[in-house]
């Protein structure tokens, strides 16, 4: 009965340290499409530890393959590539432990990359196999509803999509086609080609990235070791190439992300399990290599995004199936191994909420 009671008054102990601990933690989402799941993570801000979340990992829908978090925190959304469905999940406010709100709505096929507007009023999913977006408007309660005119072509194998300035265009790589589709975004979430798409880049473009500027448009050629960058033209959206355009870069690159001032870009190399670094010219776009690139990362990194703390970069690494959490200088650009906290299976996503 004594050990009973203190398992009892231990177990309220961790539950009331996770609900008031919103100030030194905050909650990231990793999808792992091995186990038809969702890994939640509670993350220090201060060391960027990870710490898995009780009842963890969540079950979604068949290998699911990104996951999204609504701005305002209260619900998640995961893309089941291997069931042509979305997921919707309740966030528990104290622990961030994920609950599935059923029926799972219908979605294109090979739904492989989710991306949600500032508002939260509107949800994109890129359907690699029907080469096709499904936009949704999101409802009060978060359901699903697809709008009119929906899904939209893209051509042949679309990516991880973008929204970039202010949010009026839409670009998503085509990696069977060697190019970038450009789509204005209406109000209603109706897409429509920007003039002169789909424009052309390097060969098995994976990955787009928008300097926080949103005058520069990245694109990683993961089959062509390169990455193209483009100027945005802010009123149309047509993309023009920088000179120089493309660049080399280190083999098989594959994922992107800024620092959080747009001054240093960096790219998840796969075949080499490392990431470059690269310092940003404001003016030009033209990146160059820092000091010390390319730093080491796991095994088969393919996902890269920044926390939400701005002091690390995440780097999920499918082949060893572990998070590299590698902290940022924010005047050299140069990267650090801090945690590489384990997720069991290969991770494919991560959603850092805010």
């Amino acid at each position: 009965m004594l050990s009973k009671a203190i398992s009892l008054f231990a177990i309220t102990l961790l539950a009331a340290g996770l609900a008031g601990c919103g100030h030194s933690t905050h909650v990231a989402y990793v999808t792992v499409p091995s186990t038809n799941a969702v890994a939640g993570y509670r993350v220090d801000n201060s060391t960027g530890a990870f710490t898995r979340i009780f009842g963890s990992p969540f079950a979604a829908g068949l290998s699911p393959a990104a996951v999204v978090v609504h701005p305002a925190g209260k619900l998640a959304y995961a893309a089941n590539q291997g069931e042509n469905t979305i997921s919707m999940f309740k966030i528990d406010s104290s622990t961030g432990g994920l609950n599935e709100v059923l029926p799972r709505t219908p979605s294109g096929s090979g739904p492989a990359s989710l991306k949600i507007n500032a508002a939260g009023s509107l949800l994109f999913a890129v359907n690699r196999l029907s080469n096709n977006i499904s936009v949704y408007g999101v409802g009060s309660d978060g359901k699903l509803s697809e709008i009119s005119g929906s899904p939209f072509a893209t051509g042949p194998g679309p990516g991880n999509a973008i929204l970039a300035v202010s949010e009026k265009f839409l670009y998503v790589p085509l990696s069977n086609f060697a190019s970038v589709a450009g789509f204005s975004v209406g109000s209603d979430g109706t897409l429509a080609a920007i003039a002169g798409s789909p424009f052309a880049v390097g060969t098995g473009p994976s990955s787009l990235a928008v300097d926080p500027s949103g005058k520069f448009l990245y694109v990683a050629n993961t089959l062509s070791n390169t990455l193209s960058v483009f100027t945005i033209d802010s009123s149309a959206g047509g993309l023009t190439p920088i000179f120089g355009s493309p660049f080399n870069v280190g083999t098989a690159p594959i994922a992107l992300s800024f620092d959080p001032t747009g001054t240093f870009l960096y790219v998840a190399n796969f075949s080499t399990s490392n990431i470059s670094g690269f310092m940003i010219d404001a003016a030009t776009g033209i990146p160059t290599e820092i000091t010390d690139s390319p730093f080491a990362a796991g095994t088969g990194p393919v996902f890269l995004t920044l926390d939400s703390g701005n002091k690390y970069l995440l780097c999920a690494n499918q082949s060893a199936s572990t998070i590299s959490v590698l902290q940022i200088n924010p005047t050299t650009g140069a990267l650090t191994t801090a945690q590489t906290p384990s997720t069991g299976s290969p991770p494919t996503s991560i959603f850092v909420q805010k």
